[in-house]
């Protein structure tokens, strides 16, 4: 094949990693914004073919669009203001996520993940009638919960160590998908966690109904009185225009682990980050960690929260 041919495919194959940067305008190229560690690594492949066969135009192509999703990844871990804060001594709270699927039956994998994370609190996302009756073996360990199963992959369920009082779910949006919200005391301290599940982007409409979800978890967050955690399977990356808005206030990432480690699909090469935890002062993530393979096409994730005095 002709090697200007050649050339313009790999010029090509660096196209998505821009189109992603308008995902604003469009749900299609919304799409495009999530994969931008495969971005990475494809430009870097250009890259190095273009420098071999001495495509200056495309190798200059590339190694800007390295620096573009490098830079994109690298600015979660970018918190200084975070690093030296006062950590309060008597605070710590550890919360997993994890969309165990509707259809996966493998509940002992979940319950094993859930007590070797040693959690104060976990979510559960896509949780049905089967799936609350096989987590009932939780019950000595989380005394309190709220569940709202459904058959349609939207059920949603949080179980807790600690008392729970504002018990409320929260049908927010056209979408009417369940999110659940309660209020807890950590060592004197209160706080709201909120367990969500916004509807995937697959199509114009669910994507207007996940930012439309996104959006009103924000307006929720900012009325809120007492320091808020939020987590759940968001069905956005870091980088997509919907997690933007939310994270735009007073709600973010802020931790000194970045959320950039992928918690869908991790062993194919569309694996992305699409499951968070995130918070609002004065809490702060110590640690994020991944979870194993459950049986789920999601891997759980694990949050230890401070308190910055």
């Amino acid at each position: 094949m002709n090697l200007r041919i050649f050339a313009a495919l790999a010029a090509l194959l660096l196209l998505p990693g821009w189109l992603g940067l308008f995902g604003n305008w469009c749900w299609v190229l919304e799409l495009l914004s999530h994969f931008r560690w495969q971005y990475l690594f494809v430009a870097a492949a250009v890259a190095v073919w273009a420098a071999w066969r001495r495509r200056r135009a495309v190798l200059v192509l590339a190694l800007v669009t390295l620096l573009l999703n490098a830079a994109l990844i690298a600015q979660l871990a970018w918190q200084p203001q975070l690093r030296n804060a006062r950590l309060a001594p008597d605070f710590q709270l550890r919360v997993l996520s994890v969309n165990v699927l509707g259809s996966n039956t493998d509940s002992q994998a979940v319950i094993k993940e859930v007590l070797a994370s040693d959690a104060d609190v976990a979510v559960f996302i896509e949780v049905n009638d089967r799936w609350l009756r096989d987590l009932q073996s939780l019950e000595a360990r989380y005394p309190f919960q709220i569940a709202e199963p459904r058959s349609d992959n939207f059920g949603i369920a949080l179980f807790s160590r600690l008392p729970l009082a504002d018990e409320e779910v929260l049908n927010l949006g056209s979408g009417q998908r369940p999110s659940i919200a309660a209020t807890m005391t950590r060592a004197g301290r209160r706080l709201r966690i909120i367990g969500t599940h916004p509807p995937p982007p697959m199509s114009r409409q669910m994507a207007s109904y996940r930012n439309e979800q996104l959006d009103l978890l924000a307006e929720y967050v900012e009325r809120s009185a007492v320091p808020v955690i939020l987590v759940g399977d968001l069905n956005a990356t870091p980088w997509s225009a919907g997690l933007r808005t939310l994270t735009a206030g007073a709600l973010g990432f802020r931790g000194l682990d970045p959320p950039w480690r992928p918690t869908w699909r991790v062993r194919s090469p569309f694996a992305i980050p699409i499951d968070h935890a995130m918070c609002t002062a004065p809490l702060l993530i110590t640690r994020r960690k991944v979870g194993a393979h459950v049986g789920s096409d999601h891997r759980p994730i694990v949050a230890d929260f401070a308190w910055i005095e």
